[in-house]
């Protein structure tokens, strides 16, 4: 017994002494942490710079990087130019066209003619290098020069990154034209050199100073005018200075100049890229990561809060810039505070979705935005006792499924006279025409099926589906949108509508009543499956498996069936490559993006016809000549009278009161905006039915208790807007204090217990 109560005093005893001293996993008072952030996308990341920017997961590295002269912030109401927010310039004053009636008959409205902007001094670049008004006039020559292929810089082929930006700043003179006024005539843009043969290289219009723009690609060709006029330096100085920025578009330039559009970088440093684009993050050979031995200066050399350092196959890192202009406001605030920031980028797929889900619970990031293109698992996230779950309302645009109307277009008219598209090679690609040089087969649903089908479907139940999760689209017209107008009717489940327009229809009606169908209580649902009236060819993805099962609900309840094709996720850059089949579907699941501050672009580019629209085109003879109600060259980007690729009007709704209704909103004060909007989800979704407009979510963002978060601007955290506020006191350095004396307490009273033992036995 002895032998063991002395071996016990001296354990108690090493153990009073040392536990003290014994490492444990506590930060040290007053560090901060590197910051996680976990969001979803392919891999490579795409492109940062503005002439080959694509959206990509590398947003974050670009947003913290690279800074604008201005932005809209989240909060805004509307998308006025009073609530721009000064970035890289400190004040402008814009100097306005006057108000004019135009050649179609309408007044033109709030045109810009030119912008004075004072340029923030003391600013530098992650180099060194100052901010000022000649590297400002170089960054928008820049793009200008390079989308434009001014003096041939680019060559004869040119990425299609860089044709998918050039639409931006080099614009169609046939879009606009029309709509000229006393003082305002892009036709006067015209290139100087003769219009090429439509199959040859040509010039386009010149950029003042630099010379004239060079094609040699189509659909991107002849008959184009930059944006911008010219950009004259007002007031140069060392640091910050003035510019004057003319503008050739009507009213829109002061936009592209924005956050959104255009964001510097250091003239010192990509002195020699005047002319080219930066593709990548390291991952195209020829722009590697930053490395001293290398000429390349390293990506995304800017003004912002954060340096870029590199990016690994799925993980990229940045450095907090000390210099930044902002630093000091910020930082008073508690804010800009983190010194590196990561970016973990999961698969783009189920299982990268629950791979980010548990990443936040477990801790592993901190951060990650919930919304319909990377969603988490909102129960699992809202309920974790780790992570705050931050709502942040509707989401902006929702999920549509797209309904082919080729019937009512001229590529219907097309197909049916078998016209041969091969000596008119330019106009279409491979994904169109078949090997013989006419159009591959055309589905599409004629207007009274796609009205038919909008009213079948059972948009309550979907919306169930989703737990609470998402809510009834707004139609065309977001319903966060400034100028949504809720007066206009948007279709609702309504089966006798839905059956009774197909009975009503000379087509339908026919066909309905062969099988027996002529009331709008007859069993429909059991004609479906014994000898449907329709099967309907449907393609979907893994993101849309809810829409999709509703779909063959409601294509039952009006006698139809499916034919259904399952694609990899991520059906929208599917349709921009061409892979999708467009024209010989009926229709998919996408849900577009729709920026609630610069929508009308959007609509503009999923709605609006890129050709002539009209089933049967006036005069037409085949196959001597196309039918053109235009000389070719003034065709535009979206392309000339045929679609050289998908496009972005998925679904070909090729119709003038459309068309009409979006040239006018572009010229319109606020007033002929209420009404024009208001006109044009008329039109949408109680005339042509061009989309079944399904649910929009409700979007947040989740973060580790550990931070807080602001969230000023659009889209993309920004991380000087992180703070590290940790949930519970730090403790000392090296020790948990309630464990070490609880330990030493019990060591000194078995100590002294074993004394009064000894003591007794003297």
């Amino acid at each position: 017994m002895r032998k063991w109560s002395k071996r016990l005093i001296f354990s108690l005893f090493i153990i009073s002494m040392v536990l003290p001293i014994l490492p444990f996993n506590v930060r040290a008072q007053g560090t901060v942490p590197n910051f996680t952030v976990g969001t979803v996308g392919p891999a490579p990341i795409g492109n940062w710079d503005g002439t080959c920017f694509g959206a990509s997961t590398g947003d974050y590295f670009r947003y913290n990087a690279l800074e604008g002269l201005f932005e809209l912030p989240y909060s805004a109401e509307t998308g006025d130019y009073d609530n721009f927010v000064p970035l890289l310039a400190a004040n402008w004053t814009m100097h306005e066209r006057l108000d004019e009636m135009n050649d179609a008959g309408f007044m033109n409205y709030e045109g810009v003619d030119y912008m004075d902007i004072t340029l923030r001094d003391n600013v530098k670049f992650h180099d060194g290098s100052d901010w000022n008004a000649t590297v400002c006039k170089w960054n928008i020559d820049r793009h200008m020069y390079t989308l434009g292929n001014i003096n041939y810089c680019l060559g004869g082929t040119v990425d299609a990154a860089v044709t998918g930006n050039r639409g931006l700043y080099w614009m169609s003179i046939s879009d606009w034209d029309d709509y000229a006024t006393a003082s305002w005539n892009v036709t006067k843009l015209r290139g100087s050199q003769p219009s090429p043969p439509f199959d040859d290289f040509g010039y386009l219009s010149e950029y003042p100073g630099f010379g004239e723009s060079f094609y040699a690609d189509i659909p991107f060709g002849y008959n184009r005018f930059p944006r911008f006029t010219n950009i004259t330096i007002l007031d140069n100085k060392q640091s910050g200075g003035t510019v004057r920025v003319f503008f050739n578009d009507w009213g829109t330039g002061p936009q592209y100049l924005s956050n959104a559009f255009m964001r510097m970088i250091s003239m010192e440093s990509y002195a020699d890229y005047f002319d080219v684009p930066i593709f990548g993050y390291g991952d195209i050979p020829g722009f590697p990561q930053n490395n001293a031995t290398s000429p390349f200066p390293g990506h995304l050399i800017g003004t912002g809060p954060y340096m870029f350092d590199n990016f690994s196959i799925d993980t990229g890192t940045m450095t907090r810039f000390d210099d930044w202009w902002n630093a000091s406001a910020q930082q008073a605030k508690g804010w800009h505070t983190v010194p590196n920031v990561a970016v973990v980028t999961f698969s783009h797929d189920e299982s990268g979705y629950n791979a980010r889900t548990t990443a936040l619970v477990t801790g592993d990031i901190d951060f990650a935005y919930d919304h319909s293109w990377e969603p988490l698992g909102y129960s699992d996230v809202a309920t974790a006792p780790n992570l705050e779950y931050i709502d942040m309302g509707q989401e902006n645009y929702g999920e549509v499924l797209v309904l082919n109307c080729a019937d009512e277009s001229y590529l219907r008219y097309w197909y049916d006279v078998g016209f041969n598209l091969t000596q008119w090679g330019i106009l279409s690609s491979a994904n169109f025409k078949e090997a013989n040089g006419t159009l591959k087969p055309v589905h599409g649903v004629g207007r009274a099926f796609r009205k038919a089908l909008s009213y079948a479907f059972d948009y309550d139940t979907y919306l169930d589906l989703f737990g609470g999760r998402l809510v009834r689209s707004g139609g065309l017209v977001a319903a966060t949108h400034e100028y949504y107008d809720s007066s206009v009717n948007l279709p609702d489940t309504d089966l006798t509508i839905a059956r009774q327009t197909l009975l009503d229809d000379p087509i339908w009606g026919g066909i309905c009543a062969a099988r027996g169908l002529t009331s709008t209580t007859d069993d429909w649902n059991t004609v479906a499956g014994s000898n449907p009236i329709y099967t309907f060819e449907h393609h979907y993805d893994g993101a849309h498996l809810e829409s999709y099962s509703m779909l063959i609900s409601a294509l039952a309840d009006i006698g139809c069936d499916i034919d259904a094709t399952e694609d990899t996720i991520g059906t929208y850059p599917a349709i921009l490559a061409g892979q999708l089949p467009l024209l010989s579907n009926d229709g998919f699941a996408i849900k577009p993006f729709h920026d609630r501050i610069n929508d009308l672009g959007y609509i503009q580019a999923y709605y609006q016809s890129t050709g002539i629209i009209e089933r049967t085109p006036t005069g037409a003879e085949f196959p001597a000549f196309a039918p053109y109600s235009r000389y070719i060259a003034d065709y535009n980007s979206y392309p000339y009278a045929f679609p050289y690729k998908g496009g972005a009007n998925m679904g070909f709704n090729y119709n003038a009161t459309c068309d009409g209704l979006i040239a006018k909103l572009w010229f319109q004060n606020s007033a002929g905006k209420v009404q024009y909007y208001s006109e044009l989800a008329d039109w949408a979704q109680n005339y042509q039915y061009p989309m079944l407009y399904l649910g929009n979510d409700l979007i947040g963002r989740a973060v580790d208790k550990d931070w807080d978060t602001g969230w000023d601007w659009n889209y993309i955290l920004h991380f000087d807007l992180v703070k590290y506020s940790p949930t519970a006191p730090e403790a000392i350095p090296g020790f948990s204090m309630g464990f070490v004396l609880a330990s030493s307490l019990i060591a000194f009273i078995g100590i002294a217990i074993n004394f009064i033992r000894k003591k007794k036995t003297l």
